[in-house]
């Protein structure tokens, strides 16, 4: 019985600590989950912006205001960003190239000072005159 006793009080230290631990665990998912989600979101922004910009008749800035708005109706203007739009030649062929750097969310819409950098890019349709 004296036994007993010496460990009266024992499970509340050990439950704090693991709730602790489990708080901790949480909060890492958390971090990756926003963290990806800006990744798929800064990709499939610049990917619609390159696109838009390679159309016949559309201009880089065509793109970049593309780009723009899906950041924006996605991340919401707290996050800050860089979007370039320039022109490539690959294989002899001319492409549009949108690169996109965001801040990496720390829990939420604010962002610390790592960066993710994506780029996109897209075959320029040709200007096919009679």
């Amino acid at each position: 019985m004296r036994r007993w006793r010496e460990e009266d009080g024992s499970q509340v230290v050990g439950h704090v600590l693991v709730q602790v631990l489990v708080v901790f665990v949480v909060l890492g998912l958390l971090q990756l989950a926003f963290a990806l989600h800006t990744r798929n979101v800064a990709i499939d922004a610049a990917s619609e912006g390159a696109r838009r910009a390679a159309l016949l008749g559309a201009t880089k800035d065509d793109g970049y205001a593309r780009t723009q708005a899906l950041l924006d109706s996605a991340l919401g203007g707290d996050i800050s960003r860089q979007i370039t739009v320039s022109d490539v030649v690959q294989g002899g062929e001319p492409m549009i190239r949108v690169d996109v750097s965001a801040t990496l969310p720390l829990l939420g819409p604010f962002g610390f000072a790592n960066t993710l950098s994506v780029s996109a890019s897209a075959w320029k349709e040709p200007d096919r005159a009679p």
